[in-house]
């Protein structure tokens, strides 16, 4: 009788500690995950520090973001953390500054002077025809930024 209580509260110890820790899984993500860090270059420099890089995951449409720092550099985050799912990404770029309630139309006479510093192409997803794959393990994203 003592034997099975003790293997009746073993055995719910156990399932109470694995469902505290989990399965092993790092992130609350729906697959595979990687990690994204990178650096954005536009002409000889780059673009304004705070600016957030934004990644659409394709399939899902989770989102990622990285805000860059003074050199260009960022790293990304999705769900708070540093975990990325693997998978096919597209890109644009928000530059610092909020555009006020009264603008109906973006454009570069209605936004932040930060704006401007970065091709009007890149503040949409849409328009950017920027696209990253994020594969399993660390990867690199040198984001170059064109006028074209």
């Amino acid at each position: 009788m003592y034997a099975s209580r003790f293997v009746y509260l073993f055995l719910l110890a156990g399932a109470t500690v694995s469902g505290l820790v989990g399965c092993g899984h790092k992130s609350n993500l729906p697959g595979e995950t990687g990690v994204v860090r990178g650096r954005v270059i536009y002409g000889s420099g780059t673009i304004p520090e705070g600016s957030s890089i934004v990644m659409l995951h394709v399939k899902t449409g989770i989102p990622a973001t990285g805000l860059t720092d003074a050199s260009g550099k960022f790293a990304m985050e999705m769900r708070n953390g540093s975990d990325i799912l693997v998978g096919d990404y597209v890109v644009n770029i928000k530059p610092p500054g909020e555009i006020g309630d009264e603008v109906f139309v973006i454009s570069p006479a209605t936004v932040p002077d930060d704006w401007n510093k970065v091709p009007k192409k890149y503040w949409n997803v849409k328009t950017s025809g920027e696209t990253f794959v994020v594969d399993p393990g660390d990867n690199f994203y040198e984001f170059t930024l064109t006028d074209k």
